[in-house]
């Protein structure tokens, strides 16, 4: 029986140009960070410690990855967080440069925002009703 998810892969076109995008401006954590060898490293970030879902940060090495980099989800929303506060938190993450695709607004179940990551993937803020 599958009991959860704990990994997601991310494309991205500089890994440490995405790691400083993840750790400064949305304030997550790295996870695991290992050089296996020169051709093989991982890295994993997630907003806190007790996090279920980790991040793995992937650079993109193949065609087919570097297509990939910013249109994971097409036009869709790729990963949705969830806030205490999307208010604050929108306020907070705007002041550090995150490009928001709009302002907090009622969506089902709660209030929600959509903003971007370094690549263009499209990231979603959520506030649920029973906060």
């Amino acid at each position: 029986m599958i009991n959860s998810t704990c990994q997601m892969i991310l494309f991205v076109t500089d890994r440490e140009e995405a790691k400083v995008f993840y750790t400064e401006k949305l304030g997550f954590i790295i996870r695991d960070e290992e050089e296996f060898d020169e051709d093989w490293s991982y890295l994993t970030v997630a907003p806190h410690l007790n996090n279920e879902v980790v991040i793995e940060l992937v650079e993109a090495v193949t065609t087919e990855e570097r297509q990939l980099v910013g249109r994971q989800a097409a036009e869709q929303v790729y990963l949705m967080f969830t806030v205490d506060d999307i208010n604050k938190t929108y306020q907070d993450l705007k002041s550090k440069g995150v490009n928001f695709l709009g302002e907090p607004t009622e969506v089902p179940g709660g209030k929600g925002v959509c903003f971007e990551d370094l690549y263009g993937n499209k990231l979603d803020l959520f506030e649920s009703f029973q906060s």
